[in-house]
């Protein structure tokens, strides 16, 4: 049989381009060759950020990365979402068959024969399908919020939902008996604009031009969501070499000596990912709050000019001084740390499974989208963490989060089952592990 070659093409965002450079390694690994596109911005980023032995290593390992424009100037700002996906719409689509055509043509008899594209990135589907290439989809949230969004014509047919996405009332709904109560006020695409909400429906149609839907997860996380459709295929949990890695932000590599000194499950994680913004007085009172806990912390703090927070604004009260603040962290190896106690996540669906797989409990501090369907699952149907509550003014209390954090830390059921949760997933990219049969199933698909 004929080996498959991909062509990995991420949105140019940490959370998608980080999954499918995780599900590179992994391919590679089963003879596959391997195609990455980024966009030059995002390229330059990984190039300049990830460290020296980062990109080489993944070249050596076999991934050859190619970069098209995304049409934006360096003085645009692209941190504003809609006019990166706007203009990568816009200018992309009719530079990839060309792109295809040279990579094709270096090597006559190692093709592309499958396109593997995330979220905002499906018009690259399109163009594979116009020109005989198979598709598919890499979904880097959790399959319970793809399979929300795709349900998003019955709901409005429902009157559920308003053809905005708004929800007509307020309720509680519950597709399946194994999926946890949706809120329809945290749907995924709760806060987004009538523009954004049309992008994300027409993403939708133009994904099923993919044959597949893979998704970083296993059938013990979200036991009922795959008989909902054929497509949606359980890979996860994705676990590439943590020494090939990818980063726009330099990793703060000093935390892990700092963790050695550590007594044994006594330090706090604190990471909301590389999307969220928090409010500066929210920050204050986090830096507060931890100060509060008298315990060792790890703090990631991004030195990201989209940041609202910027590192001279700490609160003149904190001390910090039984803490560790970090701009970026090598998160993976924190959780499997054995000094760790419990991890103050955002709950995006990457940081979730990471978490999952290293078996900490969880404190849920979730900013939007698919972060508030994922909190359900860690509190509600795991039972491996627990929610932060916010006061009358919209704020999680420094007293607040002490209290929770000492709650956890006291739970001996939650660690019990956030170590049960941790072999049921790890289980699954065994040998004879589901994830892996259906990675098997999808790369014999794609020759």
């Amino acid at each position: 049989m004929a080996t498959p070659h991909f062509l990995l093409i991420p949105y140019p965002v940490l959370g998608h381009v980080n999954p499918l450079i995780q599900l590179s390694q992994i391919l590679i690994k089963h003879g596959c060759n391997i195609t990455f596109l980024n966009t030059e911005f995002s390229h330059k980023r990984l190039n300049n950020n990830t460290g020296a032995a980062g990109l080489d290593n993944l070249r050596r390992s076999g991934i050859k990365f190619v970069a098209l424009p995304d049409g934006l100037g360096p003085e645009d700002d692209r941190s504003d979402q809609k006019k990166v996906v706007l203009s990568i719409k816009t200018n992309m689509p009719s530079m990839l068959p060309k792109l295809i055509q040279d990579v094709n043509a270096s090597d006559v008899s190692n093709k592309i024969t499958c396109i593997v594209a995330t979220l905002s990135m499906t018009w690259a589907l399109k163009v594979g399908h116009n020109l005989g290439i198979k598709g598919a989809l890499l979904w880097p949230a959790s399959a319970t919020s793809l399979a929300l969004c795709d349900f998003i014509p019955r709901l409005i047919h429902d009157g559920v939902i308003d053809s905005r996405g708004v929800p007509i009332r307020r309720q509680q709904i519950q597709f399946s008996s194994n999926m946890p109560l949706m809120d329809t006020q945290n749907f995924p695409w709760r806060g987004h604009d009538k523009l954004h909400f049309d992008h994300l429906v027409q993403e939708m149609q133009t994904m099923r031009l993919g044959e597949w839907w893979l998704c970083n997860t296993t059938y013990n996380l979200e036991p009922a969501i795959f008989s909902i459709s054929a497509r949606l295929l359980p890979i996860g949990p994705l676990m590439g070499s943590d020494s090939n890695k990818s980063s726009f932000w330099e990793e703060d590599t000093t935390c892990l000596e700092w963790l050695d000194q550590q007594l044994a499950q006594s330090v706090v994680y604190v990471s909301f990912g590389s999307m969220a913004v928090m409010d500066p007085n929210q920050f204050n009172e986090l830096a507060l709050g931890l100060d509060l806990l008298d315990k060792p912390f790890i703090w990631v703090v991004r030195p990201s000019n989209d940041s609202k927070v910027s590192i001279n604004e700490y609160p003149h009260e904190f001390h910090g001084s039984r803490g560790k603040v970090v701009g970026w962290a090598p998160q993976k190896k924190i959780l499997n740390h054995p000094a760790l106690a419990c991890f103050i996540s955002h709950c995006g669906w990457n940081s979730t499974v990471e978490g999952v797989c290293g078996g900490i409990p969880f404190l849920c501090w979730p900013f939007a989208k698919d972060q508030l369907v994922n909190k359900s699952y860690v509190c509600d149907v795991w039972k491996i963490g627990l929610g932060l509550d916010k006061d009358e003014n919209g704020i999680i209390s420094k007293g607040e989060i002490r209290k929770k954090v000492d709650q956890l830390l006291l739970d001996e059921d939650i660690k019990e089952r956030s170590l049960k949760m941790k072999e049921l997933t790890m289980n699954n990219i065994g040998k004879f592990g589901q994830s892996s049969k259906n990675l098997e199933k999808f790369i014999n698909w794609a020759k």
